[in-house]
């Protein structure tokens, strides 16, 4: 195998093992069978498979921040149903993707608490998923459509941990339209006090 040429192929089938089998339950033999690498290519190129997991949710990270962008890029919604749009299609989407939930959320559950490493990478792409939604977060703060009583940065941390623990719901009930209407009304439940604006 032409290892250079097919790295990004290598890669990308990496994340999809580890996204639907998990980092314990995949081994370096079906790595290799599944990317058509020898091992010892890719002990040469990686190292470890926890160096390959890494390179893999980089990869996942980059691709996530496109979609978020991509997702609340349109100019005719306002910030509020922006952000209400967004989860609502990856709630959805969990239908399309047989319920594999999100590669960063996987991994925080199963090796967060256990390896300082991984998890140091995970809240570095989930902190960047956050600095795409927050300016989002905030224009809906400045139009009045969403509380101003914390930040901006720690209410899209809070909305968006809320999701993550959606997504992980969904996977164990293989059913993301319960928790598509929970997740809007949580949204919509950040709006401001209409009773205490007009006391």
């Amino acid at each position: 195998m032409n290892y250079k040429h097919n790295k990004e192929k290598v890669i990308k089938k990496g994340m999809e093992l580890f996204w639907s089998k998990g980092f314990h339950n995949l081994g370096v033999n079906e790595i290799c069978k599944e990317t058509g690498m020898t091992k010892g290519a890719f002990y040469n190129s990686f190292k470890s498979k926890e160096a390959f997991l890494l390179t893999t949710i980089n990869s996942y990270g980059e691709l996530i921040v496109i979609h978020l962008k991509n997702e609340l890029d349109n100019s005719e919604l306002c910030a509020f149903d922006k952000l209400v749009e967004l989860y609502k299609n990856m709630l959805t989407a969990q239908t399309e993707n047989n319920y594999k939930g999100c590669l960063v959320n996987n991994t925080m559950s199963e090796m967060g608490a256990t390896n300082n490493t991984v998890a140091d990478a995970l809240s570095k792409q989930f902190t960047s998923f956050l600095k795409v939604i927050e300016p989002i977060v905030s224009e809906a703060q400045q139009n009045g459509d969403l509380i101003r009583t914390i930040s901006s940065n720690t209410l899209t941390e809070i909305i968006h941990t809320t999701f993550f623990g959606f997504l992980t719901r969904s996977k164990s009930t293989k059913n993301s339209g319960h928790l598509l209407i929970l997740m809007t009304s949580f949204i919509n439940s950040l709006k401001p006090n209409s009773n205490a604006n007009n006391s």
